[in-house]
C-alpha cells in the first residue's frame, strides 16, 4: 500500500489541479463529436518543440549521425525482402494490420498514374500507395519500402508502373513490380544529404529529374531517360538551394533556379540558357509554374532572414516581389489553366486567385474539426497539380491528417483518405482488458482516438478522433479503460469511464522541467491515480469525483545535469512497492518505497554513454529482472539489471545501432521480450540468445513507437510511427533467418514456412545456389555472439556440436529438404540453428554460404 503518513503530509501542501469536463460524455449510439482544445498558432509552435524532442530522443556521441546509421539499417532491410521476394518466402501470416482505416497521417506527395485512373501517394514512414483517383480502393506498395515517400515519379513500364520514391533525407529508390522489390537506381552519388524535388517531363519520354544535396551542400541536378534505372548529372547549383520546375502539359523544357539566375533547357539538360539574374542576396529559393502564363513562374526566395515571394510574367527574364510569407513550409504550387492562381502551405493553405495582390487561407485550421470530409487538416508537406478533371486541373494536397483533392482551384476540398489509407502516426495504444474491442491510441496530429468494434470486413478497425492534437504514454492500472491517463504537449488528458468515458484536462506541474510529452504512470495502488514524470516526481490524486489534487511526491532532483529529467518510470507488476526510473540522460534508479526514495544504479550515467532512456520494464516473471532502452548508436540500446536495479548489464546483442522506443515482455509468462525500434521489430528469448528481427516480410519496415501485450490473444500490439497499429502472434513455433550477410560468399537463402513443433516434418528452402551442386546443411544448437570466418565466408552456427547432412541442388539451384523429428516433448524448447554451404564455381573460395535459420522446438 502506499506510505500513508507521507500521503497525509504531502495532501497539506497539495495544489488543486481541478476542471470542469471539457468535453461532452459521448454517445455510444452513434460517432462521437470531434473537439479542438488547441490556441490559434498552437500547431506551428508544436511542430518545432516536437522536432527538438525528436532529436533530444536520438543522443549520440559526437560526430556521430544517427540519420545516417538508421539509413543503412533501413537500405539492409530492404535488401533482405528483396532477397526474401526473390525466393518467394512463404508469408506466416504472424502478422495482422488494425488501422486506423479512417484517419490518416502526415502525407506529403500525390501523382497520378500513367493510365489516368489511378493515383499515388507518398506518406511520412507509411511508404506508397496506390487507389483510385476518388480515393477509394488503397493499397500499400511500400511497405518493403524504408523511409516512406516524399517525393515521387511514376511512368509506365513493361509489367508495372515504374514508381520511383525518394525522401527528404535522400533515399531514392525505384519499383518496376508493384512494390514488391525496390532499387537504389545506378549513377547517382554515394553520399545523398536530402532530395529537393521529383519532376517527370510531360512530352512523352518519361524524363525523371531529381534534384539533390550532397553531404558536401552542393546542390546538382540529376536526369533518368531510362525509367529512372539510372542517372547522370545535368546542372551544379553549386551551394545554393535551388529548385526546378517542368510543365505538366506536354513540354520537355526545365526550369531552374541557382541563385543567380533563372535558367532553361530544352534539350534535356544538356545545354542551359540564362533566361535573367535572380533578385540579388538569395541564400534559398524553392520554384512552381503556370503553363497558363509565358510561362507564369513563382519564386520564394529567403533574402536578408525573411522568406520572400516574387513573381515572373516573362518566363523568368524579370521578377516583382509580392509580399513576405511566414506560414511557409517550402510548399508550393501554381495553376495549369489560370496563371492568377497560386497556393503556398503551412499550418494551413493560403491562395490568391488575383496573381498575388492578396491572399487568403482555403480554411481555418480548426475548422476541420467535425467537417473532416470538407476542410482541410492542418500542416501542409504537399501540394500538387496534374491535368485533368472537369476544369482541366486537379488539385492534390497533402496535409498532417491526410490527402485531399479540389477540382475547382481550391475552392472546396474533398477528403480522399477517410478509408483505407491507413498511414496514421501513433505514439501509444491501449486496449481494454475487460473489453478487447475498445482500443485506445493517441496519434500524432490526429488527436486522442477510440475505436469500440470488433472489425467489421477485414481485420482494420475505424477511430473516432475524440481530441485533436499530439498524445502519447497511455496509461492504466488495471488495464481497463475505466481510469485513463496521457499527456498532450501541454496538459494531462485523464478520461474517467470506460463505456461512456468523460475526458478532463489537467495542469502540469508549474516551472518543472520535463519533455515534450512526459511520461505518466497509474499508481498501480489506485488505478484513479497517476505519477507525472519531470525533473521531479508528482502525484495526482482524484477525489470528489471529476478532481484531481496535484502533489509533489518525492523530494528527490533528478536534474543532475541541465534540462535533466525522468523520460521513463514503471513499477514492478508483482511487488508496486518496487519502482524504477531512467532519465534523458542516462542516470538509472531504483526505488522499494513505492517511488518516494531512490538509489542510483551503479554504472552506465551520462558520461561516455550518450543514452537517452525511453522505455523500462520490469520483469513480470522475476522481481530482480529489470530493462531499460533507448538511444543506442555507438553504444549500448538495451541494459538489463538482474539485481533489482543496483546495476545494469549491456543486453543488446544483435540489435543493430537504433533507437529503441519501445519493450514489453510476451503475454504468455515466458518473459520473451519484444522491442520496437526506428526500424522494425525485434524478439529475444528471456534465457539468451541474440535480439532477432521478427518483422519478416509482412510487417512494414517503420518506426515501432509502442508495444503493448495482449493476453486473450497472445500477441503483442505495436503502434507504429507512420503506418498504422500492428498485432503480432507470440509464436515459437515458427523459423525466422538471420544473419544476412552482403559478401560475396554468401549466395544462398535459406527458409521455412514450417512450424516448429516435434512430431512433424519440417520443410527447409534452398535458393540461389549453382545447378547440381553438392554441400551441407549445417546443424548446431548454439546461436553465436559473433559469426565465424571459413571458407571465404561466415559461419553463422556454432562450431562446437556442428554437423552436417549431405545434400545437393537439384537443376534450379534449390532444393526442398525435410527433416522428420520425433514426437518427444522432451526436445520442447532446444534452440535449433541451419545454414546452407554448397560449392560454388563462382565464389573465390569455391563454397556458397546461406543465411541462418533459426528455431526453437515445440510442442
Amino acid at each position: 500500500m502506499k506510505p500513508a503518513v507521507l500521503t497525509l503530509l504531502l495532501l497539506f501542501s497539495a495544489c488543486h489541479a481541478t476542471s470542469e469536463p471539457m468535453a461532452r460524455r459521448l454517445d455510444r449510439g452513434g460517432p462521437p463529436p470531434t473537439e479542438n482544445w488547441l490556441e490559434d498558432g498552437a500547431e506551428k509552435v508544436q511542430k518545432k518543440r516536437r522536432k527538438a524532442w525528436f532529436e533530444e530522443m536520438h543522443r549520440t556521441a559526437p560526430d556521430t549521425d544517427w540519420r545516417a546509421l538508421e539509413r543503412e539499417n533501413g537500405r539492409r532491410l530492404v535488401r533482405q525482402r528483396n532477397q526474401l521476394a526473390a525466393m518467394g518466402a512463404a508469408r506466416t501470416d504472424r502478422w495482422t494490420e488494425r488501422g486506423s482505416d479512417n484517419l490518416a497521417g502526415r502525407m506529403h506527395v500525390a501523382v497520378e498514374g500513367p493510365d489516368g485512373a489511378s493515383l499515388y501517394a507518398g506518406s511520412s514512414k507509411g511508404g506508397v500507395w496506390v487507389g483510385e483517383l476518388d480515393g477509394t480502393s488503397w493499397a500499400p506498395i511500400g511497405d518493403n519500402l524504408y523511409g516512406g515517400a516524399h517525393w515521387l515519379a511514376v511512368v509506365a513500364g513493361d509489367f508495372a508502373d515504374v514508381v520511383l520514391a525518394a525522401t527528404d533525407g535522400g533515399e531514392i529508390h525505384v519499383s518496376g513490380d508493384g512494390g514488391a522489390t525496390w532499387v537504389v537506381p545506378e549513377g547517382l552519388p554515394a553520399q545523398v544529404a536530402g532530395v529537393r524535388r521529383v519532376l517527370t517531363t510531360s512530352d512523352g519520354t518519361d524524363t525523371i529529374y531529381v534534384l539533390l544535396r550532397r553531404n558536401s551542400g552542393k546542390h546538382l541536378l540529376y536526369r533518368s531517360t531510362d525509367r529512372g534505372a539510372s542517372f547522370t548529372k545535368q546542372y551544379d547549383l553549386g551551394s545554393f538551394a535551388g529548385d526546378a520546375w517542368t510543365p505538366r502539359t506536354g513540354s520537355g523544357d526545365v526550369y531552374v533556379i541557382d541563385g543567380a539566375s533563372t535558367l532553361r533547357s530544352v534539350d534535356g539538360g544538356d545545354t542551359w540558357s540564362s533566361l535573367g539574374a535572380l533578385p540579388s542576396g538569395a541564400v534559398e529559393g524553392e520554384l512552381a509554374g503556370s503553363e497558363a502564363g509565358a510561362p507564369r513562374l513563382w519564386a520564394t526566395l529567403v533574402r536578408n532572414g525573411a522568406t520572400e515571394l516574387h513573381r515572373s510574367d516573362d518566363a523568368g527574364a524579370s521578377w516583382v516581389y509580392l509580399t513576405d510569407v511566414t506560414d511557409y513550409w517550402s510548399t508550393l504550387a501554381a495553376s495549369i489553366v489560370d496563371a492568377d492562381l497560386f497556393a503556398y502551405g503551412g499550418v494551413e493553405v493560403h491562395r490568391t486567385t488575383n496573381g498575388g495582390s492578396d491572399f487568403s487561407v482555403v480554411n481555418n485550421w480548426w475548422e476541420y474539426y467535425d467537417q473532416e470530409a470538407t476542410k482541410l487538416h492542418a500542416d501542409i508537406p504537399g501540394l500538387d497539380v496534374a491535368a485533368g478533371g472537369p476544369n482541366g486541373e486537379v488539385w492534390y494536397i497533402s496535409t498532417d491528417g491526410g490527402l485531399y483533392r479540389s477540382l475547382d482551384g481550391l475552392s472546396s476540398v474533398e477528403n480522399l483518405s477517410l478509408d483505407g489509407l491507413r498511414v496514421s502516426q501513433y505514439y501509444s495504444t491501449l486496449t481494454s482488458s475487460s473489453q478487447p474491442d475498445l482500443v485506445l491510441a493517441g496519434a500524432q496530429d490526429q488527436g486522442y482516438q477510440r475505436a469500440d468494434a470488433p472489425p467489421g470486413a477485414g481485420t482494420t478497425l475505424g477511430f473516432d478522433q475524440l481530441i485533436s492534437g499530439d498524445y502519447g504514454h497511455m496509461t492504466s492500472a488495471d488495464g481497463t479503460h475505466e481510469s485513463v491517463f496521457s499527456t498532450y504537449p501541454g496538459f494531462i488528458l485523464a478520461q474517467k469511464g470506460e463505456d461512456a468515458p468523460e475526458l478532463y484536462q489537467l495542469d502540469f506541474p508549474s516551472g518543472v522541467d520535463s519533455a515534450w510529452l512526459p511520461p505518466v504512470v497509474a499508481d498501480p495502488y489506485d488505478r484513479r491515480d497517476f505519477f507525472w514524470c519531470g525533473s521531479q516526481l508528482y502525484l495526482y490524486e482524484r477525489f470528489a469525483g471529476n478532481q484531481w489534487n496535484q502533489s509533489l511526491w518525492s523530494t528527490h532532483d533528478f536534474a543532475l545535469s541541465a534540462g535533466e529529467y525522468v523520460s521513463a518510470l514503471c513499477f514492478s507488476p508483482i511487488d508496486p512497492e518496487l519502482a524504477f526510473a531512467v532519465t534523458n540522460h542516462g542516470r538509472l534508479y531504483s526505488s522499494d518505497d513505492h517511488a518516494v526514495t531512490w538509489t542510483q544504479a551503479a554504472g552506465l550515467g551520462p558520461t561516455g554513454q550518450y543514452f537517452y532512456g525511453t522505455a523500462l520494464l520490469a520483469s513480470g516473471v522475476d522481481t530482480s529482472t529489470v530493462y531499460v532502452a533507448g538511444s543506442g548508436y555507438g553504444t549500448t540500446a538495451v541494459f538489463r539489471s538482474t539485481d533489482g536495479g543496483a546495476s545494469y548489464q549491456p543486453w543488446d546483442e544483435g540489435l543493430p545501432d537504433t533507437l529503441v522506443y519501445s519493450i514489453a515482455e510476451a503475454p504468455d509468462g515466458s518473459g520473451t521480450l519484444f522491442a520496437g525500434t526506428e526500424t522494425g521489430v525485434w524478439r529475444r528469448f528471456a534465457d539468451g540468445g541474440l535480439w532477432m528481427d521478427v518483422a519478416g516480410n509482412e510487417a512494414p519496415i517503420t518506426t515501432y513507437w509502442s508495444v503493448e501485450p495482449l493476453p486473450h490473444t497472445n500477441a503483442m500490439r505495436f503502434g507504429t510511427y507512420g503506418r498504422g497499429i500492428w498485432d503480432l502472434e507470440v509464436d515459437t513455433c515458427g523459423y525466422e533467418v538471420y544473419g544476412q550477410l552482403e559478401f560475396i560468399s554468401h549466395l544462398l537463402t535459406l527458409d521455412s514456412a514450417s512450424s516448429t513443433a516435434v512430431g512433424t516434418v519440417h520443410e527447409l528452402e534452398v535458393a540461389g545456389g549453382f545447378p547440381g551442386s553438392p554441400g551441407f546443411l549445417l546443424v548446431g544448437g548454439r546461436e553465436l555472439q559473433t559469426f565465424v570466418p571459413s571458407l571465404g565466408g561466415f559461419l553463422l552456427v556454432d562450431p562446437v556440436g556442428l554437423f552436417g547432412i549431405p545434400v545437393q541442388l537439384d537443376a534450379t539451384g534449390g532444393l526442398l529438404i525435410p527433416i522428420a523429428l520425433p514426437s518427444d516433448p522432451v526436445l520442447a524448447g532446444l534452440d535449433v540453428r541451419f545454414q546452407a554451404l554448397m560449392t560454388s564455381p563462382i565464389s573465390p573460395f569455391g563454397w556458397a554460404f546461406s543465411n541462418g535459420l533459426a528455431g526453437r522446438l515445440c510442442q
